[in-house]
């Protein structure tokens, strides 16, 4: 699929027109068959079924022909959207490769969304497969992804990794071979050039709604590019990441940047610190991608005495401000700043351990050399809004509403409050009509909507409140716990939106990292 783009500006370029992402898993099992490429996280069995993995480049692309073969038994239709919930494990990827290898779409979504958000999704897409778990904790995903199907009466099949498939969920560890069909290049007969085929979709929040964020294959590639050289990460490099695969930054700093440098990618559950601080000395763990505030934290405290560890990524939640070291860093930090979906800006840290400016005009990759490639250009409106345009922001929508806002420049709006200040972009703290609530943002219109339906059903006093912590938080005033508790499963709304108790806190912390 190509869709219509806009008139894009000079900060086009980006990996060229032919590379994909398939064919660089390709060219990484044919070169380096044996070298490690994907490990679990070490307390895998605590969150959901399966053993613990650990593949060579030969074996993901093993594992991936052979879902793909049953994927494309679906007969869903070349270029058809096919959802993903997965936790941070080896099958999360394994599902997105097979996915493009079958010719088909992959739509990534938090793990954290819950019944309401993913139906909108799914019919906002005409999507029509799931893919996800038996259960990530206490909570059974491909249930919940049979009752979204319900709601949404364009899915056909719902298939997931794990024990005890529900009724009507196809079960890809146990069935996926009876549905094989011959092994065929996904890529034959597809017009244009590959790199501009549509690779992935994302959500974002925006005043109307959540909306649908596109790349290309291209665009896709060049995100992890950026990241790849703001970090000079190579294919000796072991990174480990505790981002989901559902945002683009998660998807650019992981396993995108893997699939370029040839780094083995380890896995790891936003909330479990104790199996990353182990992983970090077992397995060699060279460049670290954490939130930011985290991130700080451990570059602080690190030393470089006995350890591998060369490099942190702080990844910085949309609109937050990347923050001073305390004390001189032992090992370097490489600034994540994200925009939402819209895009991401990569830039390592100098000697005084001062964050990086981002620059009002184009901004180059790395950024330590100005005659580097302009992945990105940046631009403040006279109305004081943050838009992005280049190589690493969507540069077409998904027909249909809600949608991202692309000018006919190819410049896209963030909704983020900005000013310009010696030719360096001042970000505020909140984008337009948007909350954030930890790592999700949600449509702030219909979130007080759905707040007050809740609060009706339940009999309490819902609000969105400022929180230190999350951003934003829901604040119940009066009601009964275990009534709200139920009017929020009722109407399928996502855990992050629980009010803050002393219960709920570390549940609103773990959604908010997802």
């Amino acid at each position: 699929m190509i869709l219509t783009r806009e008139k894009i500006g000079a900060a086009d370029a980006g990996m060229g027109d032919d590379v994909t992402i398939d064919a660089l898993l390709r060219r990484h099992a044919s070169k380096t068959p044996d070298d490690c490429a994907l490990v679990d996280p070490v307390d895998r069995p605590v969150f959901t079924d399966g053993r613990l993995r650990r593949l060579s480049w030969a074996e993901l692309d093993a594992e991936v022909e052979r879902v793909s073969a049953g994927l494309r038994g679906l007969n869903l239709g070349r270029d058809t959207i096919v959802a993903l919930q997965m936790p941070n494990i080896v099958e999360g990827a394994i599902a997105f490769l097979a996915v493009l290898r079958a010719g088909y779409i992959p739509m990534p979504v938090p793990l954290a969304w819950r019944r309401r958000e993913v139906t909108q999704a799914l019919i906002r897409t005409s999507a029509k497969a799931i893919v996800t778990v038996c259960r990530c904790g206490p909570v059974n995903c491909a249930e919940l992804a049979c009752y979204a199907a319900a709601d949404a009466f364009t899915i056909r099949f719902v298939l997931a990794f794990g024990r005890n498939a529900p009724d009507g969920v196809i079960s890809i560890d146990e069935n996926i071979g009876e549905l094989a069909r011959p092994s065929a290049d996904a890529d034959l007969g597809r017009p244009g050039k590959a790199g501009h085929h549509v690779a992935l979709v994302t959500w974002d929040a925006t005043p109307s709604g959540f909306a649908p964020v596109v790349r290309t294959q291209g665009e896709l590639v060049t995100s992890g590019l950026s990241h790849m050289l703001e970090a000079g990460l190579s294919d000796e490099d072991v990174i480990a990441t505790t981002l989901l695969g559902s945002s683009i930054a998660g998807l650019a700093t992981g396993f995108v940047s893997s699939l370029i440098s040839g780094a083995t990618l380890v896995l790891h559950q936003p909330f479990s610190s104790r199996a990353l601080a182990g992983a970090m000395v077992t397995e060699g763990i060279s460049h670290l991608i954490i939130p930011g505030p985290a991130a700080l934290g451990m570059a602080s405290l690190t030393r470089s005495s006995g350890r591998q560890l060369r490099s942190i990524g702080a990844v910085w939640r949309t609109g937050d401000t990347p923050g001073r070291l305390p004390v001189p860093s032992a090992v370097p930090v490489v600034d994540v700043m994200t925009f939402g979906e819209v895009g991401i800006a990569s830039a390592a840290r100098g000697a005084n351990g001062i964050a990086a400016d981002l620059p009002h005009g184009k901004v180059h990759s790395p950024r330590s050399h100005s005659r580097g490639p302009s992945l990105l250009e940046t631009r403040v409106t006279a109305q004081g809004y943050l838009t992005l345009r280049g190589a690493l922001v969507p540069s077409a929508n998904l027909p249909g509403e809600p949608s991202l806002s692309i000018d006919m420049d190819g410049w896209v709006d963030t909704g983020l409050m900005s000013g310009v200040a010696h030719d360096v972009v001042r970000i505020g703290s909140s984008r337009r009509n948007v909350a954030r609530i930890g790592g999700l943002s949600f449509p702030r219109p219909a979130l007080e909507e759905s707040l007050r339906m809740i609060s009706s059903s339940a009999g309490a006093a819902l609000a969105l409140q400022r929180d230190n912590l999350f951003g934003e938080a829901t604040r119940a005033g009066n009601g009964n716990q275990q009534a709200l508790a139920e009017a929020f499963e009722e109407a399928g709304a996502s855990s992050a939106l629980l009010p803050r108790t002393d219960e709920t806190k570390t549940e609103q912390r773990r959604a908010g990292a997802a």
